[in-house]
């Protein structure tokens, strides 16, 4: 066990140790930014350049280590869930969740929960008020176990295909992604509600392309539709999952649209026309951090929020088209769109990534079991891509979020090179999927 246990500390323990510190540490000023954002860089870098050692270890002689037995492997998951329900406990109501609180304590009053709150989520979201009720930090500490519990079936769950990793860099790619500074600070420290659409947009991929009978299919339909209940926006990636290799997939469709309209027709009977107020909400919100029409706004001075929707709304048709025509299967088809569509989405706050940090696990596996479209140089980019999404969060923790100068350059500024990643990333992307040598090796035909 300690073979596996110990390297994953190595590479992880400095990231942890930052994130501590962050909670009753942080300042927008010279020299602590300097500090902090070097700091969160380094930590970054040596967090993912473990993963990278440890994804692709070079050859050699010694024996491999020995595997974790199946229950001490449990009993370690749930340790972690302890530790991760303990931090989430003790640094109380933070960020968003001292918004949520005032729109729980709305609704269990019985008022409207969008008429004059600051609510822009669906039904789903005021389903919490009830644990809520029971204790005020209980919603946060239900965000901490889905954490974990997601996490790890994206990391430990069967492929239903050859699994290439081994239980050492299947270990490695829980800690990394899901016990990342990224995780950590927007679940178990500020508790933003996203972990539930992330959530179920992963358990959806993983049900629909791991599982294959119809039940499963439909289920994960079903979850899909769930987390669009919370946040609109697992909504990008159904198409990915409605059509597979051109087909429709009958079982998923059928949960996911009757889901859809049962959560729907539910949520009118209770609150009414109220339930479209969050999508009007959004509408009239302001770019922020890693959207480019935030950059254009707060730095260039250009206004452009009000062109967003229109340059969401063609990148999406033109990527699922082109994804349709090339045959990509569902994981990196829900991944690659969801990744276009939200670099242009001017609300670019960090913790809509938070999907990637989950789906991570599961699709490196699958993708490495199914294809050979993971090649060093697009695994190395994502990796970098993955880790400035790390390094903005811890810093944005760091330097108490960002709001005062020189911190503020980064909210401002931050969208230039994120986009600057994306972009060679999306090259590397489009290398692969356009290459001669892709195998295009489809997944067994699910079973109707």
């Amino acid at each position: 066990m300690g073979s596996i246990l110990k390297p994953i500390a190595y590479y992880l323990l400095p990231s942890w140790g930052l994130v501590l510190y962050s909670v009753n540490n942080c300042s927008p000023l010279m020299p602590q930014v300097a500090i902090f954002s070097v700091a969160a860089m380094v930590t970054t870098t040596w967090l993912f350049h473990g993963l990278w050692q440890i994804l692709t270890p070079p050859p050699r002689t010694e024996a491999k280590p020995s595997p974790i037995k199946a229950r001490i492997l449990m009993a370690l998951l749930v340790v972690t869930a302890i530790a991760c329900l303990v931090f989430a406990y003790q640094t109380g109501a933070q960020h968003d969740y001292i918004q949520y609180s005032k729109q729980w304590a709305t609704i269990l009053s019985g008022a409207d929960p969008w008429a004059g709150t600051t609510n822009a989520y669906g039904p789903v979201h005021n389903l919490l008020a009830w644990p809520y009720n029971l204790h005020r930090l209980l919603p946060k500490a239900l965000f901490a176990l889905l954490l974990v519990a997601t996490g790890s079936i994206s990391a430990f769950t069967p492929l239903g295909d050859n699994d290439r990793t081994s239980q050492l860099q299947r270990c490695c790619l829980f800690a990394v992604f899901t016990l990342s500074p990224f995780c950590l600070i927007t679940v178990n420290l500020y508790a933003n509600n996203d972990i539930l659409p992330a959530a179920a947009m992963v358990l959806a991929l993983i049900g629909a392309v791991a599982f294959r009978s119809f039940l499963s299919r439909f289920l994960a339909g079903g979850l899909l539709a769930l987390g669009a209940m919370t946040k609109f926006y697992p909504l990008i990636i159904a198409p990915s999952l409605l059509f597979r290799r051109r087909r429709i997939d009958w079982a998923f469709t059928s949960g996911f649209l009757g889901f859809l309209v049962f959560i729907a027709s539910l949520a009118y009977r209770l609150w009414g026309t109220s339930n479209l107020t969050p999508l009007l909400f959004a509408s009239s919100r302001e770019s922020k951090h890693l959207s480019l029409f935030n950059f254009t706004r707060s730095v260039l001075n250009l206004n452009l929020d009000q062109y967003s929707t229109l340059a969401m709304l063609l990148v999406f048709i033109a990527v699922t088209w082109f994804l349709f025509k090339q045959k990509i299967d569902a994981i990196p088809g829900a991944i690659i769109v969801f990744a276009a569509v939200l670099s242009l989405y001017k609300m670019g706050s960090q913790q809509f990534f938070l999907f990637f940090f989950l789906v991570a696990p599961f699709a490196i596996r699958y993708l490495l079991a199914t294809s050979n479209i993971l090649t060093p140089k697009l695994m190395a980019t994502f990796f970098i891509w993955m880790g400035f999404l790390n390094w903005y969060q811890l810093d944005y923790q760091l330097t108490c979020q960002m709001w005062e100068w020189p911190a503020k350059a980064f909210r401002q500024g931050g969208a230039l090179p994120y986009l600057l990643i994306s972009t060679l990333l999306a090259v590397a992307l489009a290398e692969r999927i356009l290459s001669k040598d892709l195998r295009s090796a489809d997944p067994p035909e699910a079973t109707v």
